[in-house]
């Protein structure tokens, strides 16, 4: 049986906000045997946006029922049936955040007429529950509401179930996206189970416990069912899953320090199947100093060069030159360097010079970070511990963790908390690419 679902909310954070109106249809398959919707008071006022999507306002929730005074009868619906929803991860959290708020921990068997509608009836441009129904010829009587919504997913389902491979992939859901016929041939369903849904690094390895490939990741468990959701169709692929044996994995609170931890065991373990890391020390540096008269340049030389201030470091004199004609280039320095040679000969404008300077040290620090020194703060492996990496006069030094309630994040509890790690050119590109993709960063200058 399935308990087909839809909710409409104040917003999109199950954290943060609650819903307005659920709607839970029982359907067996062929014909729907029970029906249940209401209004909900979400004790806060309905946003306009809101309003303007679903009709729902303020004032018509205000007298409706509360979720607790309706959580049993969603128990008793939702009660060893599946729980389907088209996006069933935004609902889940949903309805499982509101059981939370009373003390209910809620679970269900969970399948996405998303996912399912993909794999069975492919070849449409957009599955959203409007255009995947308007293309099926499923009419949606009152869109945007959950009653409305939640029929129309239950034709939705309807037309998945009549597919023969709607079998196969009804059980690939249920099994958390995992393919059996697709594993490795040594790897288990059970294996793939046992992998949590957290941030760290997981390992494939041999017979004899030697890593064969790693990766760092967000969520261990996710990431490993992606990478079986295709059949290995190359030789390399195919080598990688006949020596597999195992995966094990060690967590680390947070994809940057997962990431990081990764290029490490990279470096240290060399798997066979791992992208082999480049070890190529700086050699030289890109610096900013001023020539006789004042004018700021950007001039490649080693590293230990006395002068000016060290900007960006490389590995090669060639990689610093392609780097520096890259800055003039996409900074349109040319017209600076020529509006310097005017005043060389014409005689040197305090404004202007001050202008020049701006514009050449802005351009070399846009390849910077934002501070020289400075901790980056995030997600421990444990609740009550938090993740610290640190960048001290732009250098790398390393990661470690800490609990707040016992060491106080000052500037000197915070150096003792890193363990030491080398500094590379790829690290900085792994630390730069998580500060714009993870919103939960705090950076922490000193």
């Amino acid at each position: 049986m399935y308990a087909v679902v839809d909710v409409e909310t104040t917003g999109g954070s199950p954290s943060q906000d609650r819903i307005i109106e659920i709607a839970v249809y029982v359907f067996d398959g062929e014909k729907i045997t029970e029906r249940f919707e209401t209004l909900l008071n979400p004790g806060k006022a309905v946003d306009p946006y809101i309003t303007k999507l679903t009709g729902i306002t303020t004032e018509m929730v205000q007298n409706s029922p509360t979720f607790e005074e309706v959580h049993h009868r969603i128990l008793e619906l939702t009660h060893e049936n599946f729980f389907v929803a088209h996006n069933v991860k935004f609902d889940f959290g949903m309805v499982r955040q509101e059981f939370k708020r009373i003390g209910i921990d809620f679970n269900r068997r969970q399948l996405d007429t998303v996912t399912l509608a993909r794999k069975t009836i492919p070849g449409y441009d957009s599955y959203s529950l409007g255009n995947i129904c308007e293309s099926l010829g499923i009419q949606i009587k009152d869109r945007h509401r959950a009653g409305g919504d939640t029929e129309a997913t239950v034709e939705l389902l309807r037309v998945i179930l009549s597919k023969p491979s709607a079998a196969k992939y009804v059980e690939i859901e249920l099994n958390h996206g995992i393919d059996v016929d697709l594993l490795p041939p040594y790897i288990s369903k059970a294996e793939i189970e046992k992998l949590p849904e957290e941030a760290g690094v997981y390992y494939y390895k041999d017979e004899v416990g030697k890593i064969l490939f790693l990766e760092g990741v967000k969520s261990i468990r996710k990431k490993v069912i992606n990478r079986f959701q295709d059949a290995a169709d190359g030789p390399e692929a195919k080598r990688m899953y006949e020596l597999m044996r195992s995966i094990d994995y060690e967590l680390t609170g947070n994809e940057l320090t997962a990431k990081l931890l990764a290029h490490k065991e990279t470096k240290l373990h060399l798997p066979e199947f791992n992208k082999k890391p480049k070890h190529q020390p700086y050699t030289h540096a890109i610096f900013l100093e001023a020539d006789d008269l004042g004018f700021y340049q950007l001039k490649i030389h080693p590293l230990d060069w006395p002068e000016g201030e060290m900007m960006l470091r490389f590995g090669s004199k060639v990689a610093a030159n392609k780097v520096l004609a890259k800055i003039i280039r996409d900074n349109n320095l040319h017209g600076w360097f020529a509006m310097r040679g005017r005043m060389k000969e014409s005689g040197i404008d305090t404004k202007a010079l001050v202008n020049f300077n701006k514009a050449i040290e802005k351009a070399a620090r846009k390849y910077l970070y934002r501070h020289s020194s400075f901790f980056i703060i995030s997600d421990g492996i444990h609740p009550e511990q938090q993740a610290v990496v640190c960048i001290e006069n732009n250098i790398y030094k390393g990661y470690g963790y800490f609990t707040p309630e016992l060491d106080a994040p000052t500037v000197e509890n915070l150096h003792q908390a890193i363990k030491a790690d080398e500094d590379d050119f790829e690290v900085h590109k792994i630390i730069k690419t998580m500060l714009k993709k993870m919103k939960n960063l705090k950076v922490v200058p000193f």
